[in-house]
């Protein structure tokens, strides 16, 4: 039964709770009534019992009426003992003929009704008045309805007993869960985030504890993320210290030179001045680069607007460009693009951003006497952009900060894809998956292809 409530909401548990429990308590019902009737049936209604209670109220009878002095004159005295006693039933006859019924009126006694052949010879007494007349009583005792009250009494209480204690059961349960669910909160209030919330059944507290279990998980993975974040900030700014050492150091010795004069001709002077301006910009492009990577991982950047846009129209737009722009620097380009049937969800100014990191890092890294390869296909429900160049020999003479491949990572997991990059063989390829809009997109890939010689 526990099982079969487990598919069932939490208020369909309670009411089939709840009729269970009755179909048990009516159960418990019978079984008690019947039990208690025939402990009536062998006790109070039976004929041992109501002879024995017959002859003590005959006994009480006999000494009422020597105490009150009662005779024929004053028979009605006798209405008063057998009001009281409510279960006995009194007939006197005196030489056969009627003299007082405790149910009759004496002024309706009629002694051709009431003839003394009709009484039960078993009851029979002698009751001899304070007068001297010497009567036949009968005394019959009926249990009446009181016995049997307080076995229905009895058998309603076994039955709500029974209801109590099994939906108790049932509603202790989910109590219990609930209990439970209150300390894990309170492990999870302490700080212990590390700590599984169990989910127990399906119903609205099962959803309530993968709930919280779920926003246990998501503070979680917040607080990993943030931690990364500090330790990736922290990496930077000592990476970009190391870096911007090296031509603000150059710039200064080339300022120290020309502000002592230190050179030999004018065209010396000229030089020093356009390798000062030189590491000027260096350091410039830096702090740019160092201030968009700080903007995109701001929470002021994660409020852009999104817009929902053709696929193929949106990224033969961009890649076009960017293609006619690596072609006018002297760069060879194999373009594979294919047809993309959907649409994507994206900021349009956000790609272009990434995909300027992207032209930038072609620009400073790639050989141009190689061809650069790029191609976009559609790939399950979702896009697959690829970009693959040869290094250039002059790769490791040129300072790095991967300010630009982190903050592309960023855009694109903001727009729920994965952005992928790697260096094999002085080969450097990058692939980008999106998701296209209304559609569940499959498993990513974490594997790049071989780039092709």
């Amino acid at each position: 039964m526990s099982r079969l409530f487990r598919y069932w909401g939490l208020s369909s548990q309670l009411f089939c709770g709840a009729l269970l429990s009755l179909l048990l308590a009516a159960l418990a019902f019978v079984p008690s009534f019947l039990i208690g009737t025939w402990v009536l049936e062998n006790t109070v209604y039976g004929e041992a019992f109501a002879r024995q209670a017959e002859g003590e109220a005959f006994v009480e009878l006999q000494e009422y009426v020597d105490r009150e002095g009662i005779g024929q004159n004053n028979l009605h005295l006798l209405n008063t003992w057998c009001g009281r006693e409510e279960e006995i039933y009194l007939s006197l006859y005196l030489d056969g003929w009627p003299l007082y019924e405790s149910a009759v009126p004496p002024a309706i006694l009629d002694p051709e009704l009431f003839v003394l052949a009709e009484e039960d010879p078993e009851c029979e007494h002698t009751l001899v008045l304070q007068d001297g007349t010497v009567t036949q009583a009968f005394l019959y005792f009926y249990a009446g309805d009181a016995y049997f009250y307080w076995v229905i009494v009895l058998s309603v209480l076994v039955a709500v007993a029974v209801f109590s204690v099994c939906f108790i059961t049932i509603v202790h349960r989910k109590l219990r869960y609930i209990t439970r669910l209150k300390g894990e909160l309170d492990i999870l209030a302490g700080g212990d985030l590390g700590h599984k919330v169990a989910v127990k059944g399906r119903d609205e507290l099962s959803d309530l504890a993968a709930g919280i279990d779920q926003m246990r998980r998501s503070i979680l993975a917040h607080q990993r993320a943030e931690e990364k974040m500090r330790s990736t900030n922290s990496q930077l700014v000592t990476a970009m210290s190391h870096d911007l050492r090296t031509p603000l150091t150059s710039l200064l010795a080339y300022l120290e030179l020309l502000d002592r004069g230190k050179y030999d001709s004018e065209d010396q002077r000229r030089h020093f001045v356009a390798k000062s301006l030189e590491k000027a910009l260096r350091i410039k492009s830096m702090a740019d680069k160092l201030f968009e990577y700080f903007l995109v991982y701001s929470s002021e950047w994660e409020q852009a607007d999104l817009e929902v846009l053709e696929a193929d129209e949106l990224f033969q737009q961009i890649w076009r460009e960017y293609v006619f722009s690596l072609k006018s620097q002297g760069f060879q380009v194999r373009a594979d693009f294919g047809a993309l049937a959907g649409r994507v969800e994206v900021n349009v100014d956000l790609l272009h951003r990434a995909f300027d990191n992207l032209y930038a890092n072609i620009l400073k890294y790639a050989d141009a006497a190689s061809p650069v390869e790029v191609a976009y296909r559609r790939q399950d429900h979702q896009v697959v952009l690829t970009i693959a160049n040869t290094v250039s020999p002059a790769r490791d003479t040129i300072e790095s900060t991967n300010i630009g491949l982190n903050t592309c990572r960023r855009i694109f997991q903001y727009h729920g894809g994965l952005f992928q990059a790697e260096e094999t063989d002085h080969r450097f390829c990058v692939r980008i998956h999106l998701p296209f809009v209304g559609e569940t997109p499959g498993p990513l890939s974490r594997e790049l292809p071989p780039p092709q010689a």
